[in-house]
């Protein structure tokens, strides 16, 4: 029985806890001592990349509307039509105009007739007053009379002014070169002064706009290159201003910038940039005793550093040197040391 009994197996024997305790130190400590290798930043850092929406919006964008009231006769632009400065977009009836412009000419007319009647009066009653047969208060009358039919002059040459104006404001031409982004108003309508009849879209020096996070506006003017990703269109632009404004909603700062090349307006894309800053994968960042670090080498020996800064899951910015030396092999078996020496 005796026998027997010595031959069964030592491995069923159950160690102390105290025992257990040291074998386990015992064995990550080795591990944390040979099993580990380090490798600069500048190997394991990456440029994380960021996107903010931008559209092309057009620097001048006008809703036309007619001066003067009159139907439409004539549209001879259509929707996402090209005009060139001056170019005719919109005719109106100017039948009455022209009528009103003959009416202030005549007017005008017949108050330079009575001016020369006048100035002809008053140089005979000069005549006359220097040889006593009109008296000095008559001819005052008579000079009078002249200085209010010039008067009256001036008033018919600002009534003929005001009528060409009309008459001019009958046709509706675009201020600027640009597209026809929309058709208000049809032939036939009639339309009243304020009345809108298209909108008009400047086809030059149109503007890039993005909406960029604040937190990430520092890494936006830090990056040296910007590029617009629009399908299959890939343009570098640059910054022109950041709006000092924080859009409360978005939490959201207006980016203005330029391109070298045209852009149409109404493009929508993305804005894409890298950081300047090297960044350590999420896959180095570590907790131990509840704060998120990772572990360097210093001296030859492995060091948590803790990052204040870092988020599970997501990479960390760092201010270090190229050639701090990270842990890269062998920095999980540290959390089971941390672990060990906890229990101990």
């Amino acid at each position: 029985m005796n026998s027997e009994a010595a031959r069964v197996p030592r491995t069923g024997r159950r160690f102390s806890g105290p025992v257990l305790g040291a074998l386990l130190a015992l064995l990550t400590s080795g591990a944390f001592g040979a099993g580990w290798t380090a490798r600069p930043l500048s190997e394991l850092a990456v440029y994380p990349e960021f996107r903010a929406q931008a559209t092309v919006v057009a620097r001048e964008e006008a809703s036309l509307a007619a001066e003067v009231s009159a139907r439409i006769v004539a549209m001879p632009v259509r929707e996402a039509e090209a005009v060139g400065r001056g170019e005719v977009l919109v005719r109106l009836d100017d039948a009455a105009y022209r009528i009103e412009v003959d009416r202030a000419r005549a007017a005008l007319a017949l108050v330079d007739n009575r001016i020369r009647l006048a100035e002809a009066q008053l140089s005979q009653a000069r005549s006359l007053e220097g040889r006593g047969f009109i008296s000095r208060d008559g001819l005052r009358i008579k000079e009078t009379e002249l200085a209010v039919l010039r008067s009256e002059r001036d008033a018919a040459a600002a009534a003929l002014a005001a009528a060409r104006l009309d008459l001019a404001r009958t046709t509706l031409r675009a201020p600027y070169a640009g597209v026809v982004r929309e058709r208000i108003a049809n032939v036939g309508d009639l339309a009243v002064a304020g009345t809108p009849l298209l909108r008009l879209a400047a086809s030059r020096d149109a503007e890039l706009r993005a909406r960029v996070p604040v937190s990430a506006i520092d890494s936006l003017r830090a990056a040296g290159e910007w590029t617009l990703v629009a399908g299959e269109l890939r343009q570098a632009v640059t910054i022109r201003r950041v709006s000092t404004l924080v859009e409360a909603a978005g939490q959201v700062r207006e980016v203005v910038l330029d391109s070298p090349a045209p852009l149409a307006p109404g493009l929508a894309g993305e804005l894409r940039w890298r950081s300047a800053r090297p960044h350590l994968p999420p896959a180095y960042v570590q907790e131990r005793e509840g704060t998120l670090g990772t572990w360097v080498e210093r001296d030859g020996e492995p060091h948590f550093i803790a990052l204040p800064q870092a988020e599970a899951g997501r990479s960390v910015a760092l201010d270090w040197p190229a050639d701090a030396r990270i842990i890269d092999e062998g920095r999980f078996g540290f959390a089971l040391e941390a672990s060990a020496a906890t229990d101990r």
